[in-house]
């Protein structure tokens, strides 16, 4: 540092460089700064208070393709936009406060050494930079919350000399890891409180997005973690950095961005980004068209790029909360996603990971916090939805933050505040994990977890929600077989199949109708007739009898066929309740009456069958057709009699 000091408009600034691990007054480099705790000092030198001094670039290259660069004067654009949309919200006390900006630096000089492996520390000069000065929030970035006070996932150490290092989890020994994770396996009144605090701060953050939506026509465009502060006192949330917010047109009610090019093979700079916001949180329409040789990470078929609405801001809302409410498990399992924001951290672990429609939209929470209230992560999911032709109208998208409050309300009041362990199907989330589970975290976040992706979301999903099963997550358990058998081969959809029936079907007991539903649509998913003869048969054979008849009939009805003796027998009991082909019904229940093996549908079928009006239109068609002389009441009194039989001899 050759000169310490910024000489503002009516005060002095200096860096704060008590504040910090490396105590150099760093906080963070975000998507068009880098940000520095700093003091305001007056003229005078007797009046010093905390503020925050953001290092902007006068420029900015947007777009990757030569001849295809434009460059952005952003200091011109900061003073005759941005600072009017800050004027703007100054009546609202949730945005942070612009105190000053400082075109020229004068002789202030700072190295910025916070960068990534095998890139060149920054030169903060007055050629290349302006200073914003903001209002210092005494309090964390929701992320910081989240990570740090409320999990405690990192820590803080005194390294000597006035120096602090930040050791992460994946940095603790093994016994306090394994601590760590046992208990965010067990506490589950830790996770109800945990999520109790986010609904908070969902209804919190939606009531500051509408009153700059809806009373100002603002689009922020750069929601995430780090961008929303959690004051310390009060725990109120503090909307900071508009550094890329933008006007609502009033004829189309949206925002148009020229993106320019982006290469998505590389990786993303300060100076030259691939999109409008912050990788990992804006949405598909932010993303700009990909140069040669690069590809778009998503289907552009319903949406128009560049075209930004209230939709891409909720997007981003979605996808903020669901960093926030799977924060333990992203980085517990994840060295990348844990590493420091100034060497990509997050940032990078997105880009890697996740730019697909697949894994970047319809985020769902069972991929890693299975605890959470299924209100909730319906939310999540219409929030991040995957953008379709007309998802501007459609009733799919939030369109308002008037209608993701009310969702968000209702599913608070309805959260769940309990654990109910009497369910014997409830697995070591609440409470059952003992050795084998915590070998099983060791080993997980040795292996597999380090290589955390889409296809990595998909291959753990069926362990993560049998591992914190009760009934009502059937639905999870069942997208996440499905969505892993999609990319399976055969003989891999048949091992999940028969994973997820193991389970469902523990020993003694029955299936019942929602278990054996999903085994239905799993079935649908498999190519082998053999597998899924077997398959049918074993889900007839096993689900309660109070469920058989739906379950006959969902079988029936649906888009699987089968060639097996249950099938067959499934679907006369459904045409004998139907009352339809009673002959044919007659007839199979005759072939299979003593086949012990199907003993409980034959038994069923007969029950079905043992009705007068039912014998009477057998007894009838067995006449029209006889040959041996016998008359309709003695045919009929024979069928009555074997009716009666082969229920007895299936009852003994």
């Amino acid at each position: 540092m050759l000169n310490d000091i910024i000489i503002g408009t009516k005060f002095n600034y200096k860096i704060d460089t008590s504040h910090g691990l490396s105590a150099d007054g760093y906080i963070a480099t975000g998507t068009e700064s880098i940000v520095y705790k700093g003091l305001k000092i007056s003229k005078s030198g007797d009046i010093v208070l905390s503020c925050v001094l953001k290092f902007k670039y006068k420029s900015i290259v947007v777009g990757t393709e030569e001849g295809q660069n434009r460059i952005v004067n952003v200091y011109n654009r900061f003073r005759t936009h941005d600072l009017k949309i800050f004027d703007d919200l100054q009546d609202c006390r949730s945005v942070v406060r612009i105190l000053d900006v400082i075109e020229d630096l004068g002789d202030f000089s700072l190295t910025d050494t916070h960068v990534g492996e095998s890139k060149k520390s920054i030169s903060i000069n007055r050629d290349s930079f302006f200073c914003v000065v903001e209002e210092y929030i005494d309090g964390w970035t929701l992320e910081e919350y989240c990570r740090d006070e409320y999990w405690k996932l990192t820590e803080t150490v005194d390294c000597g000399n006035n120096l602090k290092k930040r050791v992460s989890f994946h940095e603790f020994y093994d016994e306090k890891k394994q601590q760590m994770l046992d208990s965010y396996n067990r506490d589950y009144d830790e996770i109800i409180r945990y999520q109790s605090e986010m609904f908070d701060y969902m209804l919190n953050l939606c009531e500051i997005m509408q009153y700059i939506t809806d009373t100002k026509r603002i689009l922020h465009l750069d929601i995430k973690p780090d961008n929303i502060m959690v004051t310390k006192y009060g725990k109120e949330l503090v909307l900071i950095d508009f550094g890329r917010s933008e006007y609502l047109d009033p004829a189309t009610n949206t925002v148009k961005s020229e993106l320019g090019k982006a290469d998505y093979s590389s990786e993303e700079s300060i100076a030259r980004m691939f999109q409008y916001g912050t990788c990992g949180y804006a949405a598909p329409e932010c993303y700009a068209n990909p140069i040669k040789g690069s590809e778009y990470p998503f289907d552009d078929s319903g949406f128009e790029k560049g075209s930004m609405s209230v939709e891409s801001d909720i997007f981003s809302f979605g996808a903020t909360f669901w960093e926030c409410l799977n924060v333990f498990e992203l980085y517990t399992r994840c060295r990348d996603f844990a590493t420091d924001k100034s060497l990509g951290g997050s940032y990078k672990f997105y880009r890697l990971n996740m730019l697909n429609d697949k894994a970047y939209c319809n985020r769902d929470l069972s991929l890693t916090s299975l605890h959470y209230h299924e209100k909730l992560e319906a939310i999540i999911k219409k929030c991040t939805r995957k953008r379709s032709a007309g998802y501007l109208t459609s009733p799919d998208y939030y369109h308002d933050y008037e209608s993701l409050k009310r969702d968000i309300q209702y599913a608070k009041e309805s959260a769940p505040t309990i654990v109910k362990t009497e369910n014997l199907k409830v697995r070591n989330s609440f409470g059952v994990c003992g050795v084998m589970a915590g070998l099983l975290c060791v080993l997980l976040l040795i292996s597999v977890f380090l290589k955390f992706s889409a296809t990595y979301f998909a291959g753990q999903k069926i362990d993560s929600v049998i591992n914190a099963y009760n009934p009502t997550k059937i639905e999870l358990l069942k997208n996440a077989a499905i969505e892993q058998m999609n990319s399976s081969t055969e003989s891999e959809k048949q091992a999940i199949y028969d994973k997820i029936y193991d389970f469902l079907k523990t020993e003694g007991n029955e299936l019942n109708y929602s278990e054996s539903a999903v085994l239905i649509e799993m079935i649908e998913n498999i190519g082998d007739k053999s597998f899924v003869d077997n398959a049918i048969d074993d889900i007839l054979l096993n689900v309660s009898q109070r469920e058989l008849s739906r379950c006959v009939e969902n079988i029936v009805t649906g888009s699987t066929e089968a060639e097996s003796v249950g099938y067959h027998l499934a679907t006369q009991i459904y045409n004998a309740q139907k009352r339809k082909n009673l002959m044919e019904c007659y007839n199979v229940l005759v072939d299979n009456a003593t086949n012990v093996q199907y003993q409980t549908l034959v038994q069923r079928l007969a029950l079905d069958l043992n009705h007068d009006t039912q014998i009477k239109i057998i007894a009838e068609e067995i006449e029209k057709n006889n040959s041996d002389g016998r008359d309709f009441a003695e045919i009929r009194y024979e069928i009555e009699n074997q009716l009666n039989d082969i229920t007895r001899d299936n009852e003994g």
